[in-house]
């Protein structure tokens, strides 16, 4: 019996230190990218984009279910977009509750007769709106189909050769248009994705109503380390996949595509838990395997701020449909692994996702089983046990620090009392944090493995007196 737990517990701190190794390396390779995009974005002539007629169009879609808290936000900060051309597409996904009414009582909408392409299949669209105040709003209200299939609806209506996906909890930077379309204006021909860095809140509405650099971080600890989980996923990994040229996640909040693509792959697929992960992975097999040149890119800009669930329970719902659709992309696309046909998506990326996401739960189970079992005979040296949790939780909080300070290089978002709380967290996210997100890995694991793809949509978080805009 003891014998077997050492070589467990040996297997389990080698894949640590596999798994530390590869932040590391991407850490490092990520600092370069953000200094390189920080020092081109202080360059840009910001003002001549915006002047300038070649400045390429964008179709913005944003798909809504059950939005009525936050779709009016989400809206106006979109139609408040910095950008020369652009439309705004609202997809009401059968929503059950007030939110096509809230946009119609908004955005003063009126029934239009409008010609829609059928590029893609969609439930059926029952009625088109037109605002009478912004008549680059169109609103189409469909049967409920699933967060693709509005999508898709969007992209049969959209007429612009770019496609922004967004989603309806986040409310977006007038400037954030203009940043994520910046490097596709420089190379149209090969960018065909952008996804770009956002923050995280309780309430949207009311930080991105803070002035940049005085803005507030919550003082919730749950909503304080997601903040903190998502810098680390944008400045300690996709900044790092961007230059390394495998980016497989252009997250749902803020995806951009040239709609040729999406038109050629169909849309967005809808047999899956959620549509980003699986699109990103789906644009590199088909570009690959043909041979074409492409970019899928991450920019470090803060492009907006999307909603935080403010419970365990709805944080846990959400991370464990993350990791469904994880295993689902990952498992649909296995080939890729290790195949050098797929080049650096292939030999880096579909590893690294094995290695980091889909083996997490399995080493999770087993370190705390060996724990209970070393406990149960009494077979642990509970002070070489505390000497590695704390040396564990300060390699975290160092990797977390990293992220923290990119962010605030690229952007200064926050007051120094903020990031000085970022960083009291972050020793603690081990014990205070962690549990929460294994526990959601472990749970969708056994979704994924029961063939659940329900997307559990939880309630949203109250938001501000006034703050919707009605």
């Amino acid at each position: 019996m003891t014998a077997a737990l050492q070589w467990v517990v040996l297997g389990c701190a080698a894949y640590l230190a596999l798994v530390y190794l590869a932040y590391l390396v991407l850490i490092v390779v990520g600092v370069v990218e953000n200094g390189a995009r920080r020092r081109e974005s202080t360059a840009q002539d910001y003002d001549a984009l915006l002047a300038s007629r070649f400045t390429i169009p964008v179709s913005v879609v944003v798909a809504a279910y059950d939005e009525e808290s936050a779709i009016v936000s989400t809206v106006r900060s979109l139609l408040a977009l910095d950008y020369p051309e652009f439309e705004v597409i609202v997809v009401n996904d059968g929503s059950r509750d007030g939110t096509l009414q809230r946009l119609v009582q908004a955005f003063d909408l009126e029934p239009v007769e409008l010609f829609r392409r059928r590029i893609v299949e969609t439930k059926p669209v029952r009625a088109h709106y037109r605002s009478r105040e912004h008549p680059r709003l169109l609103v189409a209200d469909k049967e409920n189909g699933g967060k693709a299939d509005a999508l898709n609806a969007g992209l049969n209506l959209s007429r612009y050769r770019y496609v922004c996906g967004v989603d309806a909890d986040t409310v977006f930077a007038p400037d954030a248009l203009l940043k994520g379309m910046r490097l596709v204006l420089t190379d149209p021909a090969t960018v065909v994705g952008v996804t770009s860095h956002l923050t995280i809140a309780r309430d949207p509405d009311a930080v991105m109503a803070e002035p940049v650099g005085r803005r507030r971080v919550d003082r919730s600890p749950l909503i304080a380390y997601q903040l903190l989980d998502y810098l680390r996923a944008f400045f300690n990994n996709r900044i790092a996949w961007s230059r390394l040229d495998f980016m497989l996640c252009s997250v749902g909040a803020f995806q951009i595509w040239r709609r040729d693509v999406l038109e050629e792959l169909r849309g967005w697929a809808v047999g899956y838990t959620c549509e980003d992960i699986e699109l990103t992975f789906r644009v590199h097999e088909r570009m690959l395997r043909e041979g074409r040149p492409y970019r899928v890119l991450c920019m470090p800009d803060n492009v907006g701020t999307t909603e935080g669930p403010d419970t365990v329970r709805k944080l846990v719902s959400q991370r464990e449909r993350w990791q469904r659709v994880i295993l689902e992309t990952v498992w649909s696309n296995r080939r890729m692994c290790f195949n050098p046909r797929y080049r650096a998506v292939g030999l880096l990326g579909v590893p690294y996702y094995w290695l980091s996401e889909i083996l997490a739960p399995l080493f999770e189970i087993l370190a705390v089983g060996t724990l209970l079992a070393g406990a149960a005979t009494g077979v642990v040296d509970w002070q070489v046990f505390v000497l590695v949790t704390v040396l564990i939780a300060l390699v975290n909080a160092s990797f977390t620090a990293a992220a923290v300070l990119m962010d605030d290089l690229q952007s200064r978002t926050y007051r120094v009392t903020g990031l000085l709380w970022l960083l009291v967290l972050a020793p603690l996210d081990l014990l205070l944090y962690r549990p929460i997100v294994a526990w959601a890995r472990v749970k969708g694991t056994w979704r994924f493995l029961r063939g659940d793809k329900g997307w559990h949509k939880f309630e949203r978080n109250a938001r501000a007196a006034g703050a919707t805009g009605a």
